[in-house]
């Protein structure tokens, strides 16, 4: 099939472990292969030290905070029995230390993070909801969670603004007072097989989506809309979980006329979509959501149908020529000797989610109060976006009308090469489809 992807422009200079996307209803995790690699050789205090002062420079000059610290909260689902998202509590840690020694804190006051974990419970999340309430945090940040609704629920009664770099919980998105939600989850269900279908010239898509009413919603409810705004044809080719042989269904694919396929499914659906298209011999684009692409889909699908795939994602992880990336490292090596794992989207997640919360705050003086920092987040400017560089966000509710709460529509795409890894970014923003 060759090499169906085009031009992108930023390289991908670290393998990945996990790339995240907030999708289909849901946040999408997907664990993507990778280790660093580090030199036990003489020369590496050399390396040290050539890092050390890079690091330096990313961080910029002192601007240390002092007085009563400003309490934000930090939630993390934790330590849950098939992964450890307990890294986003650290990463976040080091980020608050970064903004209090070299951005002069938040209002000039050092920040003092409250971490919580909910453990995937939804009664751990209202606890730890309760208790940001009565630690009198003025805000919290969140990631990513599993339980997403049981923590913001108790937060938003009481008035206490929450800030989400990923979530699809319709409470929050939607919400006008307290909520505030980084990246807009439909961008990732339509901006990526748009934008492609864009560049690829193509005037028809088709939705491979695993056959669960999360993944079907969006499509359903907002396609005729979104698409029709952007003069696409399209087609929904639902098929049931645990379908192993999709042959017929590609093949209905490749008859249609399709120029891009969208799959959207975990990795076992996906292997069998990509087995499919590859046994029709289907030659158009093909996207896909992050889910998608594990080591278990590295070595079932050769690599000349992975090569050229379009994979949606939210931050440069690994983007070694990426200013935003490099600042991450920078406050990873110099704050975050306890983060276990830098390359893994859980860390950048934390650091992204944090770092966002912090630079829509610059603006804000006088008093800290959960009042004054809604205000000062709905007034702030447009501003860099922490994951990625040319992104940028703005919280005042202008992205999108049917959701308020949402602060950009922009993402970035990448595409795969023949091992099945992300090559180069390039930024896409929905703005123009969406309602």
């Amino acid at each position: 099939m060759g090499n169906r992807g085009g031009a992108s422009r930023r390289r991908a200079g670290l393998p990945w472990r996990m790339l995240a996307v907030a999708a289909v209803g849901g946040l999408l995790l997907a664990a993507c292969g990778g280790d660093d690699d580090d030199d036990a050789g003489g020369e590496e205090s050399t390396d040290t030290s050539e890092e050390t002062s890079d690091a330096s420079e990313l961080l910029g000059p002192e601007d240390e905070a002092s007085g009563e610290p400003v309490r934000i909260g930090m939630v993390s689902d934790g330590q849950l029995g098939f992964t450890d998202n307990t890294d986003e509590l650290r990463i976040a840690e080091a980020t608050a230390e970064y903004w209090n020694t070299h951005r002069g804190g938040v209002g000039g006051r050092p920040v003092e993070v409250v971490p919580c974990e909910t453990r995937g419970d939804p009664g751990g999340a209202a606890d730890c909801a309760n208790q940001f309430v009565e630690e009198d945090v003025v805000a919290v940040a969140v990631s990513q969670s599993a339980v997403g609704e049981s923590v913001w629920e108790p937060l938003h009664a009481a008035g206490v603004p929450s800030f989400w770099f990923q979530t699809s919980t319709q409470g929050v998105t939607t919400d006008t007072e307290s909520s505030f939600a980084m990246i807009n989850p439909l961008t990732g269900l339509f901006g990526l097989p748009v934008s492609v279908a864009e560049s690829e010239g193509a005037d028809r898509i088709a939705f491979v989506v695993i056959d669960v009413p999360q993944a079907r919603a969006g499509l359903e409810g907002l396609g005729p809309t979104i698409l029709g705004n952007a003069g696409l044809e399209y087609d929904v080719i639902p098929i049931a979980p645990g379908t192993a042989d999709m042959t017929a269904q590609m093949q209905q694919v490749a008859a249609s006329g399709a120029g891009v396929v969208q799959i959207t499914g975990n990795d076992a659906f996906c292997i069998a979509a990509f087995q499919g298209l590859q046994a029709v011999g289907y030659e158009g684009a093909i996207t896909a959501v992050s889910q998608c692409i594990t080591d278990a889909t590295r070595e079932a699908v050769p690599g000349e149908v992975l090569d050229g795939t379009f994979i949606s994602s939210t931050m440069a992880l690994g983007a070694e020529d990426d200013p935003a990336y490099q600042l991450y490292q920078a406050v990873v090596e110099t704050y975050g000797q306890d983060v276990e794992d830098p390359t893994n989207a859980t860390a950048m997640g934390g650091y992204t989610a944090m770092a966002s919360l912090l630079s829509s705050l610059e603006g804000i003086s006088g008093e800290i109060t959960p009042q004054t920092v809604v205000e000062t987040i709905k007034a702030m400017p447009e501003t860099d976006y922490p994951g990625a560089d040319d992104m940028t966000f703005q919280c005042g509710g202008s992205a999108i009308e049917m959701l308020p709460a949402v602060c950009t529509n922009q993402t970035l795409r990448t595409t795969l090469d023949a091992e099945g890894q992300p090559t180069e970014y390039e930024v896409v923003d929905a703005t123009d489809i969406l309602p």
